[in-house]
């Protein structure tokens, strides 16, 4: 009962939270110099606009750390590690909101920041690497807080380079802990109401009332990137039916990550720093043929079909299926964006 009524007593706390983070949006930006301002160039949208986009996460998961402070049996030792690195992320990325941090630098300290996490618990540590469609076990040995660290700092860098246009990032992450909910964390009522706010925020993104921000777009991702990992090895020791095999996982990630390594070989062989922004992702393209949303529907309806497919579909057919279709479909999505024979859904 005390469980039962605390969580209507957060949700409604986390709910005025995120009703004066967007009412106050504005307020809040000027006093913490967070403005997104557009340069014609990369940033396109009309008028300086608010990068406290996931203020409220932040000031929720803290209130939560608080609160286990007190209630001893309010969340596990892991779930308290989560919210406290994603709040040392969230931190972080305010400085870079802010400062504009050098982005070699910036990784640099997000992997030194996981490295040192994951090595506090190894519930976190990826020491196996299970591909249940080939039967083979990939063992990080001594190896797997380094490895685990790299894949984090990786996984937030792909979603932090998909938040390009309005929306979409935020969308990602939001199906992302959408389907982690329901297939692996149904009793946990935080992740519920994080979803819930997630899916308002894609509104309140995509009609530009406000950002991410770099604070927002890595924090939240460290979140569900360490509830993946988190879920991945809890159900690889216990073998049991719902199994989060390797496959998964990448069919889940796949849009975003193959984008990054594609973008990152394509600049690296220009000449370019491969960790500037820029404008020559997947969704950039196909703004160029669409209107947002016809964009957003598209990425999203190509990145996450084969992965809901995988999470109701237990069975190794879809899962090695969904696997090779995860990067079918990204590759012609890719040709498809980058022909220069449409334009707006037009032949020129």
């Amino acid at each position: 009962m005390l469980w039962d009524n605390l969580f209507f007593l957060n949700f409604f706390l986390s709910l005025i939270i995120f009703i004066l983070n967007y009412k106050y949006r504005f307020e809040i930006s000027q006093k913490l110099k967070i403005i997104d301002i557009p340069d014609n160039k990369r940033k396109l949208h009309k008028g300086s606009v608010p990068l406290n986009g996931a203020l409220w996460f932040s000031i929720i998961i803290f209130f939560f750390i608080i609160q286990s402070l007190f209630f001893e049996n309010l969340i596990n030792d892991q779930f308290r590690l989560i919210l406290i690195t994603s709040l040392i992320i969230f931190l972080i990325g305010l400085i870079d909101d802010i400062k504009s941090i050098n982005p070699n630098l910036r990784l640099i300290i997000y992997f030194i920041t996981f490295y040192f996490v994951i090595s506090l618990d190894e519930t976190f540590q990826l020491k196996i690497v299970y591909f249940e469609s080939l039967s083979f076990e990939l063992k990080t040995s001594i190896f797997a807080t380094f490895f685990t660290a790299f894949c984090l700092t990786a996984f937030i860098n792909s979603i932090n380079l998909s938040d390009g246009i309005n929306a979409l990032a935020n969308s990602i992450l939001t199906i992302m802990c959408l389907l982690i909910f329901i297939k692996f964390n149904e009793k946990n009522l935080f992740i519920l109401t994080i979803v819930l706010f997630l899916i308002l925020n894609s509104f309140i993104i995509y009609n530009q009332k406000y950002f991410l921000g770099d604070s927002g777009a890595l924090s939240i991702s460290t979140f569900i990137g360490l509830i993946i990992i988190n879920v991945y090895n809890s159900n690889y020791l216990s073998m049991n039916n719902n199994q989060f095999n390797a496959e998964d996982i990448f069919v889940l990630m796949a849009f975003p990550g193959l984008d990054m390594i594609r973008v990152f070989f394509e600049r690296s062989i220009k000449g370019k720093n491969p960790f500037r922004p820029s404008r020559e992702h997947l969704h950039h393209y196909l703004l160029k043929k669409h209107s947002l949303i016809t964009t957003l529907i598209i990425y999203l309806f190509f990145a996450f079909i084969p992965s809901i497919s995988n999470f109701f579909f237990q069975d190794l057919f879809y899962t090695t299926y969904n696997l090779y279709a995860s990067v079918i479909l990204y590759i012609i999505l890719l040709k498809y964006s980058r022909n220069k024979n449409f334009v707006k859904g037009k032949q020129i």
